[in-house]
């Protein structure tokens, strides 16, 4: 994975990036989670997304410490997703989830939703993620 900068970070999480891979690094502290906390990731995430020419975002959820509620789960799709892909380049999503299932935020319904707005890949690492992310500069 190549060298990140930091942006933002709360409680969960963090919200980096790499200018020189082009894309946005999200990922959780293991701290429990609120909805605010949750949506304030994704929110400055958004934000970055709009200032920086980033095409990619790799979320890495193995340290998620629990799945979000289903009203988060809505927000992000119906509600995040839309409003980045109208404002931003954002053409690329990867993923590492998290080991255990009942933390999971990418549901097979929920990847499938993503699949079909985004190019999604999911891996077990964040090299392989990063370098897929990259790859998409060659396009």
């Amino acid at each position: 994975m190549l060298p990140t900068q930091h942006y933002f970070s709360n409680a969960v999480g963090s919200v980096d990036f790499s200018p020189e891979g082009g894309y946005l690094y999200l990922h959780w502290s293991g701290a429990p989670m609120t909805s605010p906390e949750f949506r304030a990731l994704y929110t400055h995430a958004h934000n970055l997304l709009r200032r920086y020419p980033l095409r990619g975002l790799l979320a890495d959820h193995r340290a998620m410490p629990a799945a979000p509620t289903p009203a988060d789960r809505d927000w992000l799709l119906n509600t995040w997703l839309p409003a980045v892909l109208k404002d931003t380049a954002f053409a690329r999503y990867a993923v590492v989830p998290t080991l255990a299932p009942e933390h999971r935020l990418h549901t097979p319904a929920v990847a499938a939703q993503l699949r079909r707005a985004v190019s999604t890949a999911f891996f077990e690492e964040l090299p392989p993620a990063s370098e897929w992310l990259r790859a998409d500069e060659a396009v």
